[in-house]
């Protein structure tokens, strides 16, 4: 009777605490209840938490990009302040066949000091042209005023001094063109700088942009500065790649600006494509993934052309640099299936870069019309400028539009000052010119009390 009582007690309890709600008695309810699942979160939240979580990988992933960027700058900014300088100096250093005496020595000493401030010119041009906000700010605190064109002014003419050394140091390849190495330089130098201006003035504040430029111009610094020391005679005969086979100062300049840049390239890959991933491209993960994988291939590939000197190991330093065109030709072509709605003009000028590509590949290797040296530097050209457009026409819709009329535009600007300066002279001449005929006529006081008062023109 006892043990029944109580079962019954316990039984009346439990339903007593279900009831009522007595936390103690709380486990003696119905066994069912521990068997319920617990409560989903709302589909609502969890898309929240994720797009929150997200954001917060994105903008850590930009702060990373934005540091390495900006070492890179400075990096970057010294390595082609040196390679110019170098160019600069073997411009005005006396030949090897002059004789040595107080005259090879005083141009000697001239070419040094010449070559060191030309470093010194492109290391400030370059730091200003690419500097970041902050830097902008630092410049204004010291009383230098800097604008988007007086920065793109500066790496207009980095680019244009980079050209027509490069030009002069192989003046005999221009030979058969009319007006020889100067009408080449004026025109080669004259439009990349025109086209340097006119896009730095609207990508200045983009640092993937910044540091890209830098890279681009290490490769072309680089280069330059192998051309100018070279001793191989006439390398644009055989193929690019020449430069880098002499094992001396020659060759480390060229092997080191394509390692360099190659590695730019790599450490960019997230920063390039970072506008591509923007929402409003539908852009899947997987798409931009390989977008980047290819970029870093590219990168890998780049340098590994200055690393394995085409007189070391030639097949594969030639697989190197068919792997740089591959890396290019698949996002490129593949560039509308990898990001659905990718802007329409840069599908198409990415696709217009690679029949450009093959295009030069046939008139090379099929007509030979030109020599392997064309083909490499229209190839590798047309890579980088690629690079640049992705990297600006995803983040900046309206970028080719606005640099194909930049140069009218500064011109129309400068036309409606003048007009607005003719204009403010021809109005106040209509104010002032009756008062000063009045005065001449009358020109004592008493007469003058009788001449209307023009506006704003005391009496």
């Amino acid at each position: 009777m006892a043990s029944a009582m109580t079962t019954t007690d316990i039984d009346e309890r439990s339903r007593v605490g279900a009831a009522g709600g007595d936390a103690r008695l709380a486990p003696f309810g119905d066994p069912a209840d521990h068997r319920r699942p617990p409560q989903r979160r709302d589909p609502a939240a969890r898309r929240d938490a994720a797009a929150k979580r997200r954001e917060a990988r994105r903008r850590l992933d930009g702060l990373r990009d934005h540091v390495t960027a900006s070492v890179m700058r400075r990096v970057l900014a010294i390595l082609v302040a040196l390679f110019l300088g170098v160019a600069v100096f073997q411009l005005f250093a006396p030949r090897l066949g002059a004789p040595i005496d107080a005259a090879w020595h005083d141009r000697q000493a001239g070419a040094i000091l010449i070559g060191a401030c030309a470093a010194i010119g492109v290391f400030v041009a370059l730091t200003i042209a690419s500097a970041s906000r902050s830097g902008v700010e630092l410049l204004h605190r010291l009383g230098i005023h800097s604008t988007p064109e007086n920065r793109a002014v500066l790496a207009a003419g980095s680019w244009f001094a980079a050209a027509a050394l490069g030009v002069h140091f192989s003046a005999a390849a221009f030979n058969p063109v009319p007006g020889g190495q100067w009408a080449v330089a004026v025109v080669l130098g004259g439009g990349l700088a025109l086209a340097v201006f006119c896009l730095h003035r609207v990508a200045v504040h983009d640092h993937a942009y910044r540091t890209f430029n830098l890279a681009a111009l290490t490769l072309a610094a680089g280069s330059i500065a192998s051309m100018s020391l070279t001793g191989t005679g006439s390398w644009w005969a055989l193929n690019f790649s020449t430069l880098g086979t002499t094992d001396d100062a020659a060759a480390f300049s060229f092997n080191a600006g394509a390692v360099l840049s190659g590695l730019a390239m790599v450490l960019l890959a997230r920063a390039l494509t970072s506008g591509l991933a923007a929402p409003r491209y539908g852009a899947s993960a997987g798409g931009i993934r390989v977008v980047r994988v290819c970029i870093v291939l590219l990168g890998l590939c780049l340098a590994g052309v200055g690393l394995v000197p085409i007189d070391t190991a030639t097949d594969l330093h030639n697989a190197f640099a068919l792997g740089a065109a591959v890396c290019f030709a698949v996002p490129a072509v593949g560039l509308r299936l990898l990001v659905r709605a990718a802007p329409l003009r840069l599908v198409v000028l990415s696709v217009a870069f690679v029949l450009v590509e093959a295009a030069a590949m046939v008139l090379y290797d099929g007509l030979h019309v030109f020599s392997l040296t064309v083909f490499e530097i229209i190839a590798f050209s047309l890579i980088f400028v690629w690079l640049i457009a992705l990297t600006v026409m995803s983040r900046e819709p309206g970028t080719i539009k606005a640099t194909a009329t930049d140069a009218a535009g500064a011109a129309l600007a400068a036309l409606h000052v003048a007009q607005r300066g003719v204009s403010r002279g021809v109005k106040v001449l209509r104010v002032e010119f009756p008062v000063i005929l009045a005065q001449e006529r009358k020109p004592d006081d008493t007469a003058l009390e009788h001449v209307p008062k023009a506006r704003g023109i005391p009496r």
